[in-house]
């Protein structure tokens, strides 16, 4: 085009002569904030605004392992980082730390592995009110993308630990409505005596991912199912909050996980979108359980919290 002139490198590349240097000059004016002083002087005295070379660089993929390249960025990973709250007399996690670095190792995508974790919304302490949630969870998830991806922690009258993981909005954003959410999935934590017994109990075997040299303390559903028809339903008339969306007829009928009346009741099926069984096994007929507590946890990107 006529704002490039194109010629042959020496260098088996190409160089590139930018015939308007005033198009860099008015892109960076575009941030205006951030074209200080000496920004200004970069793009006048830069090289880059007027010649670029392209050189292409070989590719060694024998060089790449992207499987050892993966486990060793999850060895690496730092402690969890929890946003400290306000309270000095808040309730304690219904996590334990054990499980959050499972959670991050297990289900959280990589952008989020570095991020504090923040709790948004905890019944505990914030109250039954189903008002209060959509308040608060509302309010972190309009703060942008950054706030969308949030894990709900659910503690049944029995001492069980489950929940599930969704990358969109709990409550609807104008810019993001929440509904289909093929990147979210369930979890349960499981107590130490069944650690052994529990990769017979996954509904997606691909799903539970463990070292061999350390127990698991979580067991993860629908993780890699994503061309199935996950949902987040969020009804504020009804006071109901589930994860769901797929059913083959028969006994695969249901939600994953459901939690309603204003988190007094709950229950839990097996559902297809996520491959997963009952989240509860001390619960009553028909997977229903008594909510004891619950916990919405985001994640920090910088003036988030």
């Amino acid at each position: 085009s006529g704002m490039f002139h194109k010629t042959s490198n020496s260098k088996s590349g190409m160089q590139c002569r930018i015939m308007d240097p005033v198009l860099v000059w008015n892109a960076m004016a575009a941030h205006h904030s951030q074209f200080v002083w000496y920004r200004r002087l970069s793009v006048l005295f830069s090289r880059y605004t007027y010649i670029n070379d392209i050189v292409e660089l070989p590719f060694d993929s024998t060089s790449i392992d992207f499987e050892n390249d993966q486990q060793d960025m999850l060895m690496s990973l730092p402690p969890i980082s929890v946003h400290p709250e306000v309270e000095k007399d808040s309730p304690e996690f219904l996590l334990s730390r054990k499980q959050m670095n499972d959670i991050r190792k297990l289900i959280l995508p990589p952008s989020l592995h570095h991020r504090p974790w923040k709790r948004i919304y905890s019944l505990s302490r914030d109250g039954d009110s189903f008002i209060s949630f959509q308040k608060l969870v509302g309010e972190w998830n309009a703060k942008g993308p950054g706030g969308h991806s949030t894990v709900l922690v659910v503690k049944s009258s029995q001492g069980e630990v489950f929940g599930g993981f969704t990358s969109v909005p709990f409550i609807d954003t104008v810019i993001f409505p929440s509904g289909s959410a093929s990147g979210c999935c369930l979890f349960k934590a499981v107590v130490e005596e069944t650690q052994i017994e529990t990769e017979k109990e996954v509904g997606d075997k691909d799903d539970f991912e463990t070292d061999e040299n350390e127990s698991c303390s979580i067991i993860v559903y629908g993780k890699n199912k994503h061309a199935s028809p996950k949902r987040i339903v969020f009804d504020a008339t009804r006071r109901i909050i589930a994860f769901g969306g797929g059913t083959v007829g028969g006994e695969d009928e249901g939600f994953g996980l459901c939690l309603e009346d204003g988190f007094a009741k709950g229950s839990t099926s097996r559902c297809e979108a996520f491959g997963n069984d009952p989240l509860v096994v001390r619960g009553e007929p028909g997977g229903l359980f008594d909510v004891l507590d619950v916990e919405v946890w985001g994640f920090v990107f910088g003036q988030l919290a």
